[in-house]
This record gives structure tokens, sequence and C-alpha cells, in this order.
């Protein structure tokens, strides 16, 4: 997979760009705060129209270009490929990418909203029938709460719940489905760093669960069961991480992750995705950043780095440089 070139009107702190990408690696290097993430994340916008920070599509609009868009017109989201009108889920997995950022290690012990945030990104990129029955589940949802809610305040009727329970449960036992496979082959993968395993841990959806949990949902007016409420979690051996590893051994079990998730996408795609490196050599010690250097030659490669020293230097000597200021790259 190769992105050749990308345009960039409006985006975070770019006025207007258009660059040229190469096959093999590009490096964009630069002080903090100059635009190097910001361009990045203008691809993965490209590949998922989405953001990497699940902001609104308001906040990633150029500050000056916003205040005009407000007084001249809404902000509105538009899909093309190759000129035509496409929706959201039709649209993701014309480019697929990996994106890493320091950042990431907040997957280990963050909240389980993003890792759910990490599988439905993941799998949305390569399947099309996962990407609709979820955008479809969280509607069922939305709906299911509102009428939980009618009932708690003795509007509607519990028998109403029929049908909304149908509909979820039906897409709920898609999902963890796929997820529950997406989780065997990450976990069949040789791993590179340790003996790591991502364990899945599904909010099983059924009709005995539907029915025990009816009283409890009335008086909370919300869904208690499904995969909304799905989490995972990082172990080495039989060690969860979560709690019990140091911040080195998250960081390099979210870098196996990482690996592994190129892996998943190379195997069901049949081609690599891009890669996109956010600055994350300066986290890493020599034989991890060298076995991230080789790991770059292998697809179209776009790393983002502030520390630019003579070990990366020689590691990075084929590759494209560019300088990255106050929104400007120079080659």
């Amino acid at each position: 997979m190769l992105l050749k070139q990308i345009s960039i009107n409006n985006f975070r702190n770019y006025l207007k760009l258009k660059i040229k990408l190469r096959e093999g690696i590009t490096v964009l290097k630069g002080d903090n705060a100059q635009g190097k993430t910001n361009f990045l994340e203008s691809i993965y916008f490209l590949a998922t129209g989405k953001t990497i920070k699940n902001e609104t599509d308001e906040e990633i609009v150029r500050f000056e270009e916003t205040v005009v868009q407000k007084t001249e017109e809404d902000l509105r989201k538009k899909f093309l490929i190759n000129g035509i009108p496409r929706r959201l889920v039709d649209y993701s997995g014309n480019l697929v990418v990996v994106y890493f950022r320091p950042q990431d290690i907040d997957l280990v012990s963050g909240s389980p909203t993003l890792r759910r945030e990490y599988i439905d990104q993941t799998l949305s990129q390569i399947d099309r029938e996962y990407r609709k029955v979820m955008s479809t589940y969280q509607k069922i949802v939305t709906q299911k709460n509102k009428l939980l809610k009618l009932i708690r305040e003795g509007i509607a009727k519990e028998d109403e719940l029929i049908y909304w329970n149908q509909e979820q449960l039906k897409l709920g036992i898609k999902i963890q489905e796929k997820r529950k496979n997406f989780f065997g082959s990450i976990n069949s993968y040789e791993k590179k760093f340790g003996q790591f395993e991502y364990r899945y841990f599904p909010n099983e959806i059924t009709v005995e669960r539907l029915k025990e949990y009816r009283d409890r949902e009335i008086p909370a007016a919300v869904c208690l069961i499904g995969p909304h409420r799905d989490d995972f979690s990082f172990y080495e051996i039989e060690k969860d991480l979560s709690k019990y590893g140091s911040r080195g051994e998250q960081r390099t079990a979210v870098l196996d992750l990482k690996i592994t998730e190129l892996v998943f996408f190379e195997s069901v795609l049949g081609e690599r995705p891009v890669l996109l490196l956010d600055d994350i050599f300066s986290e890493l010690d020599i034989s991890h950043r060298q076995h991230v250097l080789d790991l770059a030659k292998l697809q179209q490669t776009i790393i983002s780095t502030v520390e630019y020293d003579e070990y990366l230097k020689e590691g990075l000597k084929e590759a494209e440089i560019f300088t990255v200021d106050n929104g400007l790259i120079k080659g």
C-alpha cells in the first residue's frame, strides 16, 4: 500500500501544503510544536475519517479558518473516492495505516474506552461489515437508552424493549465474534520482545443476560451489557501489565501490539499498510530502536522525530528527509 501524495488545506497549523511521498522511508524532523504530529495525523484522518484524539471536526480546522467558517457556513465533512461522494462506512479502508505514538502506552492502563476505540479503529480499517454492524449497533444502543429512560419515567412500557433487545443481541453477537477472531489472530503471531498476550474480555450478550439485567437497566436508563462494555488487557505470561508492569514493560507490550497489527493487516490485505511513527525513538532503548528501524524498511513508513542523532542518521541514511518549521515542510 502506497500514499503517493497528500494535499492539506487548513488542517491544524497547516494553511496549504501539497507534498509527494516516496515509496520507502520519509523522515520529518524539527522542534516540538512545529507540525510534525499534525502532518501524521492528517494521514491518519485521510485513512480513517477520524482524528487520533477523538476531537470534533471543528477542532482540527486551522483556527483562523474555523472563525471564518462559523460566520459563513456549517463545517461539514465529505468523503470522496475518485470524485464520487461516499459514506464513512464505505470510504474507510481505501488507505490503511498503523499509527504508533508515545501516548499509546495509555492503552495498557488507561480507560476501557481507549481500548475499545483501538479495537474499533483497527477492525474498521479492513472489515466493511464490522464498520456497518458497529455503526448500526451504536444507534440501537442510543435508541434503547432513550426508551429505558421513558420506561423509568412511566411514559413507555417494558414490552417495547423486546424489539431493541433483539436487535442489540443480533448485532452484538456479530461484533463480539469478530473481536474474538481478531484477538485469536494477533495472539497466534510470533512475539518479538516477550511472551505477550492480549486477553479479550467480552461483556457477553445473551437472551438470558438481557433478561437478568432488565431490572437494573431501567433504573439506570442505560444498556449495561454488550460489546460497548467490552475490554482487553495486556499480559506477559501471567502478569497483568496494567497492574504489575513497569513503564518499560508496558511500552514494549504496546510496541509488540503495533508490530502484530502490521502482520494482521498484511494477512488480511495481502500487502502491508502505511506505518506512521510519531516521535517514538526517544522512548526506546537501542535494541528496540534497531528493531523499529529494520521494521520501517518493510513498507512505506513516515517518521517524525525531534531527536535526530548520529545513530538515527546512520539507520535512516536512505530515507528522504524533510524539516518541519511552523507548518512548513522543506526538503
